[in-house]
């Protein structure tokens, strides 16, 4: 009898190779071949093409780094990107404005009392560098370094970014957008009677329409405030969580608020190279589609502890309707 992976040569039984192994060495050889071609072709670009079209791509951009844990009331660095984060204790505060403040606008009204837990808010906006090392790409438009911001990116590729950069943490933490009452109470320093970041004048404070030179500046170069938080206004907006509705404060809950996603429109925060003063205020509230890609629109990330995982409560046997 001759065995699976067996066939007879020269009158003799000798081993062959099975199916699955002649398919394998097949497919190498089409690559081979089509190496060949793509470098008589496109000469040394074709080891870039390869690569590209060819390589299975990992999760992450970077190797891994050993993830450290975060521990509420510490700050703490996201490794396998390098993300800073600052954390921020808890509080109420009172957020928007009264009716026909000076200089607002409708959709900063009312003013209303909101609560939150504790969380990490990033130090910086995300940057080039922190983006490419988990997505392998970079789509901004101002490409000037690793420490620029990351801009051009749409809510559906942040959401992809979140769902890599979350993998090693499932359970634990959840990074995230920022909600919209995040953002103001760390941009008024923990709720404080702010107009601009850290009390400073917006020279100080942030890049914006008469300092930037038109276009995204470094990030961490203007004043920090006493959160450890850089560039809250301006440089580049920033994308949050809520979705945007004129209204929203109206019917915000007192505890943790957020305006589901939703509507096509998502709320933008802080104004960024191109803006006026008026646009820097912690107060402003800007909303763009959330599939728009501008040159002045990016992201910084906060940091939650995961809730609970919910518990199935097994009826018992004298409860089940039979």
């Amino acid at each position: 009898m001759i065995g699976y992976g067996q066939r007879r040569m020269d009158g003799r039984v000798g081993v062959g190779r099975s199916r699955g192994e002649c398919g394998r060495i097949g497919r190498r050889r089409l690559l081979a071949a089509i190496w060949a071609l793509a470098a008589l072709l496109m000469g040394e670009e074709a080891g870039a093409f390869l690569v590209n079209e060819w390589d299975p791509l990992p999760i992450a951009g970077a190797p891994e780094a050993e993830v450290t844990e975060a521990k509420s009331g510490s700050p703490w660095l996201e490794t396998r990107s390098g993300i800073a984060f600052a954390w921020l204790e808890g509080g109420c505060y009172r957020m928007g404005t009264r009716p026909g403040g000076e200089g607002m606008d409708a959709d900063e009204e009312p003013l209303h009392e909101v609560c939150l837990s504790g969380f990490w808010l990033g130090r910086q906006e995300v940057t080039q560098g922190q983006w490419r090392r988990i997505m392998r790409d970079n789509p901004a438009a101002n490409r000037e370094g690793d420490d620029y911001p990351v801009e051009r990116v749409s809510r559906e590729e942040i959401e992809a970014f979140l769902l890599r950069v979350n993998a090693p943490y499932a359970g634990k933490i959840s990074i995230r957008l920022p909600t919209e009452a995040q953002w103001e109470f760390a941009c008024r320093d923990r709720g404080e009677a702010r107009t601009y970041p850290h009390g400073g004048a917006p020279s100080q404070i942030a890049w914006h329409d008469e300092n930037s030179g038109g276009r995204s500046q470094k990030v961490g170069t203007r004043r920090p405030g006493r959160l450890g938080l850089w560039d809250m206004s301006g440089n580049v907006w920033e994308w949050v969580a809520d979705g945007y509705r004129a209204e929203a404060y109206a019917s915000h809950a007192k505890q943790d608020p957020e305006v589901p996603a939703g509507g096509g429109q998502g709320v933008i925060r802080g104004g960024g190279f191109r803006s006026p003063s008026k646009e820097l205020r912690c107060l402003n509230r800007g909303f763009a589609a959330t599939s728009e890609k501008r040159p002045d629109l990016g992201l910084r990330l906060a940091v939650v502890v995961a809730p609970p995982p919910v518990k199935k409560i097994r009826p018992k046997l004298t409860e089940l309707p039979f």
